[in-house]
């Protein structure tokens, strides 16, 4: 009997469509999703299209930590439709100031054992906590809010 490693136990028990075949696409439960500023704000609208009513993962975050240069009014105004919209969703809204996203959301949310998506290239450094930690594009990431299985081969 071969040994999974940890990722495939973490895919196995999150596991909601398919089969752990390599090559062949499965569906798995999303726990957690991360959004940063720079990304976050097209997540925010495809939610809104969707016609979410609430967050249906366990935990999301928006951050505010790359679009901070506030020398005229468009990122002050990004930020202000990304508290709105967070607000809105039941998203939890980081503002400006308060930490690079992904060190702040290891030390306040991350959890061993959980999935997340992120709409951001360093979204895996959350493996270090023994999560199965994704970054993905954002209407992958509006989906798993909105409580779609994440796809992948």
């Amino acid at each position: 009997m071969s040994q999974l490693n940890v990722t495939q136990k973490l895919i196995k028990e999150h596991l909601l469509k398919g089969e752990m075949v390599p090559g062949k696409e499965i569906g798995i439960k999303i726990d957690q999703a991360l959004l940063q500023d720079a990304t976050g704000t097209l997540v925010q609208l495809e939610l809104e299209a969707m016609g979410l009513d609430r967050a249906k993962t366990e935990v999301a975050v928006q951050y505010v930590d790359h679009n901070l240069l506030q020398t005229d009014f468009k990122n002050a105004d990004d930020h202000a439709f990304l508290l709105s919209a967070s607000q809105r969703f039941g998203i939890w809204y980081s503002r400006p100031g308060n930490g690079v996203s992904h060190p702040v959301h290891m030390e306040r949310f991350g959890k061993p054992g959980k999935t997340m998506v992120g709409s951001d290239s360093h979204t895996p450094a959350a493996g270090s906590l023994g999560m199965l930690a994704i970054g993905t594009g954002g209407l992958d990431v509006a989906a798993a809010i909105a409580g779609q299985p994440y796809f992948v081969k």
